[in-house]
């Protein structure tokens, strides 16, 4: 009976030792290792984020030993931006003139040089965040129109619709409602408004200007749906927009505590023009194409994945 208490004392007192040490502050532990391990991708709410998002996480999973949590479809700018200086995600993509006008409510630069110098420095400073190697295409802001208007009435550029603004129905999602680089900042720009504007859903503007619910939408430059649909951007002839050229932006402490993501995302640089990221948006919006098999065809053909694992 003696024996067996000693054996009982022997074991629970190895047992809380373990816990204690598993359980102290800054001990680490299986459970540490384990979130260590972790990288939080995040994305807004549209097809190109979701694509950007798979391409950056499987980077990532192919070129270092990191899993890599996916969340996506969060929602729009400031919430994406929100969750990464707060840490619940540790990247994202971003574009620059958003950065610029709406998360650092700053003016525009029109030198895309310039405009990815100034965000750089602004969130290295303020947020501890770092923007990587771009991308490689522009995705601005377009003023888009059916083409068989824009061929009827001569439209080329958004000043040609001066006169005839307060008799056309617009249709713009709710960031573009909002935004200093949307539509107030582009009423203001041009000394017109359109005579209305309907709040609509990313995914739905383009259906419905092509069927004619409106005559005019907030387009993206590297969006597939506007070739497929017959419609055409309108020149910016204020040059209005700024240059958003979109890049990983990664908490500082993400690329400290591993150190291969910075060299497995900057492989993504210039990957792609806004011609090659309009054929992705368009296998996914119109053909229904998964985003993730979108993307891994597409680092396939580019001889991407399979690499050296970045230590």
């Amino acid at each position: 009976m003696k024996a067996r208490r000693v054996l009982l004392c022997f074991v629970f007192s190895f047992l809380a030792a373990g816990l204690l040490c598993c359980t102290r502050p800054g001990g680490g532990g299986a459970r540490d290792a384990a979130e260590k391990s972790v990288v939080r991708v995040g994305t807004k709410n549209f097809t190109e984020q979701f694509i950007l998002g798979e391409l950056m996480a499987q980077m990532i999973e192919d070129r270092t030993d990191l899993a890599v949590e996916r969340l996506f479809n969060l929602g729009g700018t400031m919430i994406c931006h929100g969750a990464l200086v707060k840490g619940e995600i540790d990247l994202y993509a971003e574009y620059t003139g958003t950065g610029l006008t709406a998360v650092l409510h700053r003016e525009a630069l029109a030198s895309p040089e310039a405009a990815y110098e100034a965000v750089a420095a602004a969130y290295r400073k303020n947020f501890d965040c770092e923007w990587l190697r771009p991308f490689g295409f522009n995705n601005t802001y377009t003023i888009t129109v059916r083409r068989a208007d824009a061929e009827a009435n001569g439209w080329k550029t958004i000043g040609d619709l001066r006169e005839v603004a307060s008799s056309l129905q617009a249709g713009f999602t709710a960031e573009f409602f909002e935004r200093p680089d949307g539509y107030p900042g582009l009423r203001a720009a041009y000394g017109f408004g359109f005579g209305s504007a309907r709040d609509l859903d990313p995914g739905l503007t383009y259906r419905a200007v092509a069927g004619r619910e409106v005559d005019l939408i907030n387009g993206f430059a590297t969006d597939g749906r506007i070739p497929a649909y017959d419609l055409v951007p309108l020149e910016d002839d204020r040059k209005f927009f700024p240059p958003y050229h979109a890049a990983p932006v990664v908490r500082q402490p993400a690329l400290e505590a591993h150190p291969g993501l910075r060299g497995a995302l900057d492989a993504l640089a210039g990957i792609a023009d806004a011609a090659a990221m309009q054929r992705l948006n368009y296998e996914v919006d119109e053909k229904k194409r998964a985003p993730a098999d979108v993307a891994r065809e597409f680092l396939e053909a580019k001889g991407l994945l399979g690499g050296v694992k970045e230590e």
